[in-house]
């Protein structure tokens, strides 16, 4: 049995997994780290502390895993977008990581745009403006605040690039992972010369653009390999961005279906053949795992967040419960949210506790309860949570089909809420639409896996292995029945905005 090694690098933490042929997981690590905010809108972390997670996460994972390093053919990664390291002549970083997070290039990004205004900057690269966070405007103020680390700079990398050239010694990056960036084009498939140029920025401190699960040349050097134990034939492949990597492991690779993750924040990914990069909403469009189709995300940033907010804040005597039951608040939530009425005694939750990306890119939105009464007690308040996300879901699932005239039969659901059963069934009835839940629910991670295992010619192509690595188990069918009851509480729940946007 030979195995796939991942590396799935977020922000906080890294998840180092280990797959076998079949693409079933049989171990993993997570590695945890603390960024570094030293002044409001800089995020940082020194580059060394992604690479020690990894081969401390490389080395337990395949203990916890029970086999032999020597039996990994390949290793990938999948990553953040955005966060960039440059690297020097001796072949080490200059300055800390600059993480996706940090927003100091706001004055750069302003100037861009008075070139590059929205809608121009949406039709060359599918990100809906250029911002403080967009990495083309970090790396301008890189050369505008630190101009001789700008000039020692041999290589921008991002931080897939940076664990690649730390595993093999090459420069390279992948073409899901730079169109993060603000200077990958997309009808060229290419970088974007015109803006580097108008930026001043120069297209030879960037990695050569590699597909996505193509095999770098070269392989594992030797002192990792002796580090960890790999033979001399293990391959590195590159992966794809995360959420790119992710819809990979769904099996979100071909128009048809939709992917949603309720984590921290809400997304909802589309594969679309061919996306309109002139309609006025500009819902962010990623280059896909191959040239010629593209991943529509829409993110809400407070889904899961809203209800652990509720949960730190309300609910300690819940806390305490479920200690003393031996079991997670979350599940004692389930319970208390399944016994609850729906649509939670006429309460409506809106859960914008830090503002608006879909479908409203409005910063300044809040959360609101609204319609509480003296009959109002705290399962409705949870149900009304667990409701608002179905809400926020079925808002992001129209606008996906408002702008590409497309009809959404089934959505699969991934991250931490679709363990939850009541609440895919309360997705299921809010959108009138089933839920699916998939046996792997580490879809990241196993796209990366797919994405090495199709490289070496394990399985033909990406679809076919996500097809039989990472099978529906499950289904929530939507009850017609309910469908009046919350059709009536989300006209309300769009009502509410228009009516509130000024007192924001």
């Amino acid at each position: 049995m030979k195995y796939f090694l991942t590396f799935d690098i977020g922000t906080t933490s890294v998840k180092t997994c280990v797959f076998d042929e079949s693409l079933t997981m049989r171990g993993h690590a997570n590695e945890e780290y603390l960024l570094l905010a030293e002044k409001p809108g800089y995020v940082e972390l020194p580059a060394e502390t992604y690479w020690q997670a990894v081969l401390s996460g490389a080395k337990s994972a395949v203990a916890r895993a029970g086999i032999d390093p020597k039996d990994i053919v390949s290793i990938s990664a999948t990553t953040q977008g955005e966060t960039f390291i440059p690297i020097g002549p001796d072949g080490a970083p200059l300055r800390n990581a600059i993480v996706w997070l940090d927003e100091r290039a706001d004055e750069q990004a302003k100037r861009l745009a008075q070139t590059f205004d929205a809608a121009r900057f949406y039709r060359e690269t599918g990100l809906p403006e250029l911002s403080g966070y967009t990495p083309v405007s970090k790396l301008l103020w890189v050369k505008e605040n630190e101009p001789e680390l700008y000039e020692k700079t041999v290589k921008f990398l991002l931080l897939e690039d940076y664990i690649l050239y730390r595993l093999t010694g090459k420069f390279v990056t992948e073409k899901a992972l730079a169109c993060s960036t603000g200077w990958f084009h997309f009808s060229g498939d290419c970088y974007w010369q015109e803006i580097l140029d108008a930026a001043g920025l120069d297209a030879d401190k960037l990695p050569e653009l590699l597909e996505c699960g193509q095999i770098v040349t070269g392989g594992v050097l030797p002192e990792v390999r002796a580090q960890l134990g790999l033979s001399d034939s293990v391959a590195v492949v590159t992966g794809a961005m995360d959420q790119t990597a992710g819809a990979v492991g769904a099996g979100n690779v071909v128009p048809g279906l939709v992917t949603e993750t309720t984590g921290t924040a809400l997304c909802v990914v589309a594969t679309l053949d061919q996306p309109d990069l002139d309609h006025p909403a500009r819902v962010t469009l990623y280059r896909h795992i191959e040239r010629g189709k593209y991943l529509m995300i829409t993110i809400a940033m407070s889904a899961g967040m809203f209800l652990k907010w509720f949960k730190d804040n309300f609910c300690e005597l819940e806390s305490q419960q479920a200690e003393r039951e031996g079991k997670s608040v979350y599940a004692l939530f389930d319970q208390i949210v399944e016994a609850t009425e729906p649509g939670a005694n006429g309460l409506i939750a809106y859960p914008y506790l830090n503002g608006s990306l879909q479908p409203h890119n409005d910063p300044n939105a809040r959360a609101i309860f609204f319609g509480a009464g003296l009959d109002s007690k705290k399962q409705h308040f949870l149900r009304a949570i667990f409701e608002s996300i179905a809400f926020l879901l079925r808002e992001n699932v129209e606008l996906v089909e408002q702008v590409n005239r497309i009809e959404i039969k089934e959505i699969r659901s991934l991250g931490g809420g679709s363990k939850s059963d009541i609440w895919r069934q309360i997705k299921a009835d809010v959108t009138q639409r089933p839920i699916a839940s998939l046996a792997e629910s580490e879809c990241t991670s196993l796209g990366a896996a797919i994405l090495a295992a199709v490289a070496l010619g394990y399985y033909p192509d990406a679809k076919t292995a996500a097809e039989q690595a990472n099978r529906i188990v499950n289904w929530k069918q939507p009850d017609a029945a309910l469908a009046a009851c919350y059709d009536a509480l989300y006209q309300k729940y769009c009502a509410l905005y228009p009516r509130l946007k000024d007192l924001f």
